[in-house]
């Protein structure tokens, strides 16, 4: 259950770290460079997400990855890994919020 909470907060980070820097590079003149770019461009919040969990581990000590046994040289797969789950999570996080607002209505 503590795995579940801390994804599905990591997704509601992402979704506000994806606002800010597709803010910062719209203020810029950069987002819409970054936008076309094939391969950069379509993975866009997959980057940001996976450039998080980087941050969150190399700032914060093993906060995103806490549930890895990580060592070594394997911690860059597992920041990509992870930075992938989270990323995967945004819809679950979508859906869960939608039913809690659903639930607070009623």
């Amino acid at each position: 259950m503590y795995t579940l909470g801390a994804l599905l907060l990591l997704a509601l980070v992402l979704s506000s770290v994806t606002n800010v820097v597709d803010s910062i590079l719209g203020t810029v003149g950069l987002a819409g460079v970054i936008k076309k770019l094939p391969i950069i461009g379509a993975n866009w919040n997959l980057i940001v997400s996976i450039l998080l969990v980087w941050a969150l581990n190399e700032l914060g000590g093993d906060i995103a990855l806490a549930w890895w046994n990580t060592s070594g040289w394997d911690t860059w797969l597992h920041v990509v890994v992870t930075g992938a789950i989270v990323y995967g999570m945004v819809p679950v996080k979508d859906a869960v919020v939608s039913m809690v607002g659903k639930g607070l209505r009623a």
